[in-house]
C-alpha cells in the first residue's frame, strides 16, 4: 500500500472536484460512464431492446463507481439538477403521452442520484478507506429504482407481458456470462502460463537456490488459483443456484397473476408491483455479480498504481 505524508485539506468540495477534472481516469470513466448511459436510453426508449439495454445498466453500475470516486465531493445537489434537466429533455425525446415510459426513465434517473447520495457518504471524510464496502454501497437500493422502471417500461410499451419465468432466467444468465466469461478465462490463462513457466527446464539456465524460489512461487499461484476455484464454487456457483430456484419458484405463481390481471386497466398498480417482485430477484443477481467485477477491476487498477492511499488531515469546528 502506498501512503503518503499527511497534509492539511483546505479545498472546498467543489475546489476539489475541479482539481480532480483534470485527471486523465475522472475523464476516462465519465466518457464511459455517459457512453454507457446515452446506450441505455436509446436501446431501451428509442428501439425497446429491454434485454439488450440491461447490458449497459450493468456497465453504466460499474463505471459510475469508479466515476463517483473523482467527484464525490461534489454536493449531490448539482448532480440532481443535471439528471432533472436531463429527464426533462428525454421527455420530449419519449413523448409525455405515454407517461408509464417517462415515469420509467424518472425512476432509472433518481436511482442514479441515490446511488451518488449513498456513494459519497461511503467514500468522502472516511477515517478508513474499505474497497469493497464502497462497491457494494446500497446496491440493492439501486436495483430497486431499476427494477421499478424495468416495470413501468414493460407496462408502458407492450400490450401482452412479453416474459417468461424461462426467458428472465436465460437473460439473467446471458448478462453474467458476457461480464463473468473474461474473468474466468483470464484466471484459466494465469493459470496455463504459470503451468508453463515453471514447467520449463531451468537448471540450465538458474541455480538450485533460484529453482526453489520459483517452486516455493509456484505453489502460491497454484494455492492462489485453488482458492478463487473454491470461492467461485461454494459461494457464487451455489449463490447462484440457490437465488435461481427461490426466483423460480416465485416468478411462477406472480406469472400466473401478473397474466390473469395485465390487460385490466384498473389493476395497472397491481401489475407494476407483481413485476418488481417478478423482475427484482433475477436483476438482484446480476448486479451482485457485477459487484464482484468492479472488485476484482479496482485491485487491478490499484496493484497498477491508477489508485493509490493519500492520507490528509481536517480541519473541524469546535464550541468552548
Amino acid at each position: 500500500m502506498i501512503t503518503e505524508k499527511p497534509t492539511l485539506d483546505k479545498d472546498t468540495p467543489l475546489q476539489s472536484t475541479e482539481k480532480n477534472l483534470h485527471s486523465t481516469k475522472t475523464w476516462i470513466f465519465l466518457w464511459l460512464s455517459l457512453t454507457a448511459y446515452g446506450l441505455i436510453f436509446f436501446r431501451l426508449f428509442w428501439q425497446f431492446f429491454a434485454v439488450e439495454s440491461m447490458l449497459y445498466v450493468m456497465l453504466f453500475f460499474v463505471f459510475f463507481h469508479f466515476l463517483y470516486l473523482e467527484i464525490r465531493k461534489l454536493p449531490i445537489k448539482y448532480l440532481a439538477v443535471f439528471m432533472l434537466t436531463i429527464t426533462v429533455i428525454q421527455g420530449f425525446f419519449i413523448g409525455y403521452t405515454n407517461i408509464l415510459l417517462v415515469a420509467a426513465m424518472l425512476s432509472i434517473n433518481v436511482g442514479i442520484v441515490y446511488l451518488a447520495r449513498l456513494l459519497q457518504g461511503s467514500s468522502y471524510d472516511k477515517i478508513k478507506r474499505d474497497t469493497l464496502s464502497y462497491l457494494t454501497t446500497w446496491g440493492y437500493m439501486f436495483t430497486v429504482f431499476i427494477t421499478l422502471g424495468y416495470s413501468f417500461f414493460v407496462l408502458g410499451y407492450y400490450t401482452k407481458f412479453p416474459f417468461t419465468c424461462q426467458d428472465l432466467s436465460a437473460t439473467s444468465s446471458r448478462v453474467i456470462h458476457v461480464f463473468t466469461n473474461p474473468v474466468s478465462k483470464g484466471i484459466e490463462k494465469i493459470k496455463t502460463d504459470t503451468d508453463a513457466l515453471f514447467n520449463t527446464k531451468i537448471k540450465d539456465i538458474a541455480t538450485i537456490g533460484q529453482d526453489i524460489s520459483l517452486e516455493t512461487e509456484q505453489s502460491n499461484y497454484d494455492l492462489l488459483i485453488q482458492k478463487f476455484n473454491t470461492y467461485k464454487k461454494n459461494i457464487i456457483d451455489q449463490t447462484l443456484k440457490d437465488n435461481s430456484t427461490v426466483n423460480m419458484g416465485i416468478c411462477d405463481y406472480l406469472l400466473g397473476q401478473v397474466n390473469t390481471i395485465y390487460e385490466n386497466p384498473a389493476f395497472k398498480a397491481s401489475v407494476i408491483l407483481l413485476m418488481f417482485l417478478i423482475f427484482y430477484g433475477f436483476i438482484r443477481i446480476v448486479f451482485w455479480i457485477m459487484t464482484g467485477v468492479a472488485f476484482i477491476l479496482f485491485k487491478i487498477l490499484f496493484a497498477l498504481k491508477v489508485y493509490r492511499i493519500k492520507r490528509v488531515l481536517k480541519e473541524v469546528e469546535d464550541l468552548e
